[in-house]
């Protein structure tokens, strides 16, 4: 499941900080949203208290988990995350509609500042956080998650908006839920706390992704002990596959739901890779040939500085090197329709399978 051996967490303390934002930058996917805000909230938090980590296995069966985030538009959240109380109050407007029990928080997705928002949700609430995610990345819609898979709900679901407005809603299919969320964080500006998907330990243990925290840690620990920072490496040192490493020649932005497209060109060879992307990096395409594609993560990295890009960092005339990471859970075929290309609009091949 996982790109390096990971040691299982008890906490998420402030030695810890580093390696989790870098993990969650990688498994974005070149998305996922600005990680250095919630490092910084993350930061913050655990320096008072850190946060207890325990897997979904670990606790009662009937213990109330409610998963927490947040959701809206990237450039909104690079300017002006969500307050941490804001997630609280989500996730007990969601906790009020089962019950009124809240026991733990669960990360909605690993990838991306929603893998640190969980923590800081946590550290808040004075919870534990679940050592798992319902994607094993960053995906742009919430319906792409196992628990989405099984048959589970997001709702009853909250957002919540910077001077405390709160909407909740307790039904809704899973395309609704998608709209609903999106219309919601536009009213409030772009941005809101997020808390859905409420269950019982017992379920998530079932459907859920276990030890994706642990992983992420793992994986930004790596990529720390790895100076160079470049090509295959780079790749080897995360367990991923070394793919293309190029100029950028032409950025052709998405279109809504219309997948955009990154040209990447090695002058001295005259091949050349496309890499299809919404705001996370969706395929890698050399030379007519398919090498990487969703669910696998792709890594966009500068290979002059090591630092790794998101897909709106990305220039023309800059150099760009690319790599493919393993998602941290193994979909089955059966999701492929929900996570593969095809789910975004691509008809790709990958290894002489459709997907």
């Amino acid at each position: 499941m996982s790109h390096v051996d990971a040691v299982p967490l008890g906490l998420i303390a402030e030695e810890h900080v580093d390696a989790l934002a870098a993990g969650a930058t990688l498994l974005g996917s070149g998305g996922g949203g600005n990680v250095a805000l919630a490092e910084q909230l993350v930061r913050h938090a655990v320096r008072r208290r850190p946060v207890v980590v325990r897997r979904a296995d670990e606790l009662a069966p009937d213990a109330h988990v409610v998963h927490v985030g947040v959701v809206g538009a990237p450039d909104v959240l690079a300017e002006r995350l969500v307050d941490p109380h804001d997630m609280a109050v989500a996730a007990h407007a969601v906790a009020a509609q089962t019950g009124g029990r809240l026991d733990a928080v669960g990360i909605i997705e690993i990838g991306g500042l929603n893998g640190l928002a969980g923590v800081v949700a946590a550290a808040e609430l004075g919870l534990p956080v679940v050592d798992g995610d319902l994607m094993g990345r960053a995906f742009p819609s919430i319906n792409k998650t196992t628990m989405a898979l099984a048959g589970g709900s997001a709702a009853p679901l909250s957002v919540v908006g910077p001077v405390g407005d709160t909407v909740v809603v307790t039904r809704s299919s899973a395309a609704a839920a998608e709209r609903l969320l999106l219309t919601t964080a536009g009213a409030f500006g772009g941005a809101g706390a997020l808390a859905l998907y409420p269950t019982s330990a017992a379920k998530l243990t079932e459907v859920g992704i276990a030890g994706t925290l642990s992983a992420c840690v793992a994986l930004g620990s790596a990529f720390a002990g790895c100076p160079a920072r470049q090509g295959a490496e780079l790749a080897a040192s995360l367990g991923g596959t070394f793919l293309f490493e190029g100029r950028v020649d032409e950025i052709r932005p998405r279109d809504g739901v219309l997948t955009g497209s990154i040209t990447v060109t090695d002058r001295a060879t005259g091949s050349a890779a496309r890499v299809d992307l919404l705001e996370e990096f969706l395929a890698v395409t050399v030379d007519g040939i398919t090498r990487a594609c969703t669910p696998d993560v792709v890594v966009g990295i500068d290979p002059t500085s090591g630092v790794v890009l998101s897909s709106g960092q990305v220039r023309p005339g800059q150099m760009l090197s690319l790599l493919s990471l393993p998602a941290l859970h193994h979909w089955p075929a059966s999701a492929m329709g929900v996570v593969g290309p095809r789910a975004f609009g691509l008809d790709l091949e990958l290894e002489g399978v459709l997907r």
